[in-house]
């Protein structure tokens, strides 16, 4: 195998002009979009939207998503970046205009929608763009950085969101996304050998690894964010929160090193101990009964979930052929998302005939599944040795 590049050895740059902006384009996208989860909800419950309607507001913005991200990547590759990138932020800025101006409920069910498909095209987009800018020898943590703006925004704009009225959510919205849409019209795209000869499949087949196995994990952060606060509730925990809080720090200061370690020690040796430590985790939840406890969870939650998107990620787009560098992209969110999704379905189900606690043992038990697919690959996982 071969080693690591020594220490005194020179790294390419990272920190470039389109980099940066690419990084910028993807932190305001996500602001902008990350606004309305936790705050549409409850401005539809005031219009007068049942427990269904707030449900099926998710689904409608999820759905979309996972559906047009194989095809983003697709495009992305056929057609080049920009064009894809210029569809996804001008329609979700149009979209968020639109709701600034007519909230209506009907009228966000149907936006929400529509938003879900630009989103996959936009986050797709972003993704592949920072990719092309990254030196393989540093994608780890060129994709760490990258991510950290997502995680920032993750933590900082429900909060947002939450302290101020619905109607400067509609704006600040659409401030975000202007905003991320007329930074990407700076950024000086790569220009693709012959992309229009791209005829490629919707997904990359040498991506399906990394990505089944963050699909496998990500399932327990969809029972994690379901279910979390009505079995806090049951154990009488307050404050439950404040999982999330540490969680999200623990996220934003893991993913640059574990970015840089991923490049150092290869993403299969970062992706075992992510993993155990995920179980860990879930195991440490399923026995909670405080708060003191219950924020212990959280922080090595936050680490395990740093660690194994850093490494599913950063192995996903090295394996891939760099003219499928779209299609790598599409494959790892398409099966983050559906992770996501099926974690919360499954795990529901669960809930529903034994206890929380019971349920968070079995989904600490459940990472077995990712273990296996990762002991069943024996492809290189260096960026000099792909």
């Amino acid at each position: 195998m071969t080693s690591p590049l020594p220490e005194t050895q020179a790294k390419p740059p990272l920190f470039t002009h389109n980099y940066v902006l690419a990084v910028l384009v993807n932190g305001l996208l996500f602001f902008g979009f990350q606004l309305y989860p936790s705050a549409l909800p409850p401005y539809l419950q005031s219009l007068g939207a049942d427990e269904f309607l707030m449900g099926l507001l998710t689904a409608l913005s999820t759905l979309p998503a996972i559906i047009s991200r194989p095809v983003a990547g697709l495009l992305l590759d056929r057609y080049g970046r920009f064009p894809v990138l210029l569809c996804g932020l001008g329609s979700m800025t149009l979209i968020a205009v639109i709701m600034d101006f007519f909230p209506t409920l009907i009228l966000i069910l149907v936006l929400r929608t529509l938003n879900g498909l630009a989103w996959g095209l936009a986050g797709t987009g972003t993704a592949t763009t920072a990719a092309d800018f990254i030196p393989r020898s540093r994608m780890g943590e060129g994709m760490g950085y990258f991510s950290l703006s997502c995680s920032l925004a993750m933590a900082v704009a429900p909060a947002l969101a939450l302290s101020i009225s619905p109607e400067w959510m509609f704006h600040l919205g659409g401030v975000f996304l202007a905003a991320s849409l007329a930074l990407a019209f700076c950024i000086h795209y790569r220009k693709l050998p012959d992309p229009g000869k791209n005829r490629g499949t919707l997904l990359e087949k040498r991506s399906l690894r990394p990505a089944a196995i963050v699909m496998c994990t990500n399932a327990s952060y969809g029972a994690v964010v379901t279910f979390l606060a009505p079995f806090a509730l049951s154990e009488g925990i307050a404050h439950v929160g404040l999982f999330f809080t540490v969680f999200a720090v623990a996220l934003m200061v893991s993913r640059p090193y574990v970015g840089r370690l991923v490049d150092r020690i290869g993403c299969k040796a970062a992706l075992l101990p992510g993993i155990l430590a995920l179980a860990l985790s879930l195991l440490i939840l399923s026995y909670v009964h405080n708060l003191f406890t219950l924020l212990i969870s959280g922080f090595l939650y936050g680490l395990a979930h740093g660690t194994v998107m850093a490494a599913s990620q950063t192995l996903a787009i090295l394996r891939a052929p760099k003219e499928r560098l779209g299609a790598a992209n599409a494959t790892y969110s398409t099966c983050f998302d559906l992770g996501l999704g099926l974690g919360a379905l499954c795990f529901g189900a669960l809930a529903s005939t034994v206890s929380y606690s019971m349920m968070f043992l079995i989904c600490a038990l459940s990472q077995i599944l990712p273990l296996l697919v990762l002991k069943g690959d024996h492809e290189s996982d260096r960026a000099q040795d792909l």
